[in-house]
């Protein structure tokens, strides 16, 4: 599975992952409409209750409180909408079974409007808040299960791209190390012709041509061996089996072996100003001639043929600085800032 699959799969699965859990949330018999249906026999129940206990205990002084619980528990399960009814239902059955016939709301007399309206007040109230609370407590529980299965998703991806990357740093490791036999071989066998027509006082033109591709391919297998060299390193580092033992090493002699060398490869004009004293620093030498390689090679490879290349090793407030300089084009202002 490439690295863009795991990402697109990831992005994809939100979408579906809330329609999922939002059928699971809201299940079927907590639908509204449902609520206001199952409200009647819930409102029915609440007033058999109420008059249950104005029959057992006729000094019962608080009615409304059961209808409030029967207007809680709609709330809870199906909304304000039908809570709302609740209320008006509740209202209605107070004023009609618990209230005295000669104070109940009717048409002309409103003389029970003042002990019922409280109760209405109040059972509107609850029913809003009862309602917003659970409508709030149903998003955040939503939401906590789309994030939980959004970090498992994600979790998973990582986990498939840590193995991705695993199996690449295990090629590079493997290609490295089967590239670096025949290579090896290819040199040395350059090497051994180049001893034998090198002992010959004089050669022909033919020979001396063949000397002159040997030393070529000598030269480029010597860069090939250096870039499988930097793969092995680079895997190396990445799985932190490298271990790295900084000691005093000549930063001018390193430079200066450098540009023997790319001078010798590439035949550019390398321009060279080193310190007229010792600049020792405390470094791997072969890392830092790695370093200076790149740095070297990079610019040569995007600076105009014929162009000078500049190597300058000086010390500044105690303090060994290495420049390298090119007269190419140079970076793009804009992108200067992407440079680590």
């Amino acid at each position: 599975m490439r690295a863009t699959d795991i990402v697109r799969k990831d992005k994809e699965q939100p979408a579906g992952l809330m329609r999922l859990l939002h059928g699971a949330e809201m299940r079927r018999w907590r639908k509204p409409v449902i609520g206001y249906v199952l409200t009647f026999p819930t409102v029915a129940l609440a007033t058999v209750l109420v008059m249950l206990m104005k029959y057992y205990w006729p000094r019962f002084y608080f009615p409304g409180a059961t209808m409030l619980l029967a207007i809680v528990l709609v709330a809870l399960l199906w909304g304000i909408g039908p809570a709302l009814l609740s209320v008006i239902l509740c209202t209605l059955s107070l004023d009609y079974f618990y209230i005295s016939p000669e104070y109940q709301i009717g048409f002309p007399r409103w003389n029970g409007l003042i002990q019922i309206l409280p109760f209405f007040l109040i059972g509107i109230l609850i029913a809003i808040i009862s309602g917003q609370r659970e409508a709030a407590r149903r998003r955040a529980l939503f939401a906590e299960h789309a994030l939980k299965e959004h970090a498992d998703n994600l979790e998973q991806a990582n986990q498939e791209l840590i193995e991705v990357n695993e199996m690449k740093d295990q090629f590079i490791s493997m290609a490295s190390h089967e590239l670096k036999t025949p290579i090896t071989t290819i040199r040395g066998q350059a090497q051994l012709m180049l001893r034998r027509l090198t002992k010959q006082k004089e050669l022909s033109q033919e020979f001396a041509d063949v000397r002159t591709a040997l030393e070529k391919i000598d030269e480029q297998t010597y860069r090939l061996s250096a870039l499988v060299d930097n793969l092995l390193d680079l895997g190396s580092i990445r799985a932190g089996k490298i271990e790295l033992r900084p000691g005093r090493c000549d930063l001018c002699e390193i430079c200066r072996s450098v540009v023997d060398e790319q001078c010798l490869l590439t035949g550019r004009v390398i321009e060279v100003e080193l310190s007229e004293d010792t600049v020792m620093v405390a470094a791997v030498s072969d890392r830092l001639s790695l370093v200076g390689t790149n740095l070297v090679s990079n610019e040569i490879k995007y600076s105009p043929d014929g162009s000078p290349v500049n190597v300058s090793v000086v010390t500044q407030e105690n303090t060994p600085r290495l420049t390298v300089q090119d007269f190419g084009q140079g970076i793009e202002t804009d992108q200067l800032k992407h440079i680590c």
